[in-house]
Protein backbone atom coordinates (compact mmCIF):
# COMPACT_ATOMS: atom_id res chain seq x y z
CA UNK A 1 0.00 0.00 0.00
CA UNK A 2 2.54 2.69 0.82
CA UNK A 3 4.36 1.32 -2.96
CA UNK A 4 0.93 2.90 -4.22
CA UNK A 5 0.89 5.50 -2.57
CA UNK A 6 4.29 6.85 -3.13
CA UNK A 7 3.76 6.21 -7.02
CA UNK A 8 0.41 8.44 -6.70
CA UNK A 9 2.35 10.74 -5.10
CA UNK A 10 5.31 10.68 -7.89
CA UNK A 11 2.58 10.23 -10.72
CA UNK A 12 0.73 13.50 -9.80
CA UNK A 13 4.08 15.48 -9.58
CA UNK A 14 5.06 14.40 -12.73
CA UNK A 15 1.89 15.69 -14.13
CA UNK A 16 2.26 18.66 -12.47
CA UNK A 17 5.33 19.68 -13.92
CA UNK A 18 4.35 18.80 -17.08
CA UNK A 19 1.34 20.89 -16.91
CA UNK A 20 3.54 23.88 -16.03
CA UNK A 21 6.49 23.06 -18.64
CA UNK A 22 3.38 22.87 -21.06
CA UNK A 23 1.87 26.24 -20.16
CA UNK A 24 5.84 27.70 -20.30
CA UNK A 25 5.41 26.57 -23.50
CA UNK A 26 2.20 28.10 -24.90
CA UNK A 27 3.22 31.13 -23.16
CA UNK A 28 6.53 31.65 -25.36
CA UNK A 29 5.01 30.66 -28.69
CA UNK A 30 2.47 33.96 -27.85
CA UNK A 31 5.16 35.97 -26.36
CA UNK A 32 6.99 35.11 -29.87
CA UNK A 33 3.63 35.77 -31.80
CA UNK A 34 3.32 39.01 -30.09
CA UNK A 35 -0.64 37.85 -29.01
CA UNK A 36 -0.49 37.01 -25.68
CA UNK A 37 -1.48 39.89 -24.44
CA UNK A 38 -5.22 38.51 -26.04
CA UNK A 39 -5.09 35.65 -24.00
CA UNK A 40 -6.27 36.50 -20.35
CA UNK A 41 -6.18 33.49 -19.42
CA UNK A 42 -2.70 32.17 -20.09
CA UNK A 43 -1.91 35.23 -18.12
CA UNK A 44 -3.64 34.52 -15.17
CA UNK A 45 -2.24 31.02 -15.06
CA UNK A 46 1.14 32.48 -15.84
CA UNK A 47 1.23 34.90 -13.06
CA UNK A 48 -0.65 32.28 -10.25
CA UNK A 49 2.76 30.17 -11.00
CA UNK A 50 5.12 33.08 -11.25
CA UNK A 51 3.58 33.67 -7.70
CA UNK A 52 3.55 30.52 -6.80
CA UNK A 53 7.83 30.15 -7.30
CA UNK A 54 8.57 29.42 -10.63
CA UNK A 55 11.00 31.61 -11.72
CA UNK A 56 11.20 30.79 -15.93
CA UNK A 57 7.70 32.22 -15.74
CA UNK A 58 8.18 35.29 -13.58
CA UNK A 59 11.05 35.94 -15.81
CA UNK A 60 9.00 36.05 -18.67
CA UNK A 61 6.29 37.84 -17.83
CA UNK A 62 8.47 40.83 -16.63
CA UNK A 63 10.02 40.71 -20.36
CA UNK A 64 6.73 40.76 -21.56
CA UNK A 65 5.69 43.63 -19.18
CA UNK A 66 9.00 45.69 -20.27
CA UNK A 67 8.48 45.17 -23.99
CA UNK A 68 5.08 45.95 -24.23
CA UNK A 69 3.79 42.12 -24.85
CA UNK A 70 1.22 42.71 -22.37
CA UNK A 71 -0.17 45.82 -24.23
CA UNK A 72 1.96 49.06 -23.03
CA UNK A 73 5.32 49.05 -21.75
CA UNK A 74 5.31 48.75 -18.17
CA UNK A 75 8.85 48.98 -16.20
CA UNK A 76 6.61 48.74 -12.62
CA UNK A 77 5.12 45.35 -13.57
CA UNK A 78 8.47 44.13 -15.50
CA UNK A 79 10.81 45.25 -11.70
CA UNK A 80 7.95 43.30 -9.89
CA UNK A 81 8.37 40.19 -11.79
CA UNK A 82 12.27 40.32 -12.41
CA UNK A 83 12.23 41.38 -8.61
CA UNK A 84 10.72 38.31 -7.44
CA UNK A 85 12.11 35.91 -9.38
CA UNK A 86 16.05 37.67 -8.79
CA UNK A 87 14.89 37.11 -4.78
CA UNK A 88 14.56 33.45 -5.26
CA UNK A 89 17.81 33.19 -7.08
CA UNK A 90 17.65 33.61 -10.79
CA UNK A 91 20.45 34.96 -12.46
CA UNK A 92 19.02 36.95 -15.45
CA UNK A 93 16.50 38.29 -13.18
CA UNK A 94 19.42 39.76 -10.70
CA UNK A 95 21.02 40.99 -14.20
CA UNK A 96 18.43 42.51 -15.08
CA UNK A 97 17.48 44.65 -12.06
CA UNK A 98 21.27 45.93 -12.47
CA UNK A 99 20.30 47.09 -15.42
CA UNK A 100 16.85 48.74 -14.01
CA UNK A 101 19.29 50.65 -11.62
CA UNK A 102 21.97 51.51 -13.67
CA UNK A 103 19.37 52.94 -16.44
CA UNK A 104 17.20 54.04 -14.25
CA UNK A 105 13.19 54.36 -15.23
CA UNK A 106 10.36 56.86 -14.43
CA UNK A 107 9.63 55.70 -10.86
CA UNK A 108 13.04 54.01 -10.18
CA UNK A 109 16.14 56.22 -9.74
CA UNK A 110 19.19 55.37 -11.17
CA UNK A 111 21.56 53.99 -8.19
CA UNK A 112 24.60 52.98 -9.24
CA UNK A 113 25.10 51.18 -5.36
CA UNK A 114 22.42 49.00 -5.68
CA UNK A 115 22.75 48.07 -9.47
CA UNK A 116 26.50 46.75 -8.60
CA UNK A 117 25.09 44.72 -6.52
CA UNK A 118 22.78 43.06 -8.47
CA UNK A 119 25.01 42.77 -11.21
CA UNK A 120 27.14 41.65 -8.53
CA UNK A 121 24.80 38.64 -7.53
CA UNK A 122 24.53 38.01 -11.10
CA UNK A 123 28.18 37.37 -11.79
CA UNK A 124 28.67 35.13 -8.82
CA UNK A 125 25.94 32.72 -10.66
CA UNK A 126 28.30 32.72 -13.79
CA UNK A 127 26.91 35.54 -16.35
CA UNK A 128 29.38 36.91 -17.87
CA UNK A 129 27.36 39.95 -18.91
CA UNK A 130 27.21 41.17 -15.42
CA UNK A 131 30.96 40.41 -14.10
CA UNK A 132 31.80 42.95 -17.54
CA UNK A 133 29.15 45.80 -16.20
CA UNK A 134 30.96 45.28 -12.72
CA UNK A 135 33.88 46.00 -14.34
CA UNK A 136 32.74 49.01 -16.35
CA UNK A 137 31.09 50.42 -12.78
CA UNK A 138 34.14 50.73 -10.52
Amino acid sequence: MKFLNTLLVITLIAITLIAVESALQYALKLYEENTLDQHQEAIATLKKEAEAGDNSIAFLLASAYKNGKLGAVDLNEAYYWYHKAALRGDPDAMLMLGWIYYKGTDTIHINIDTAKTWFSKAAAKGLDEAAEMLELLQ
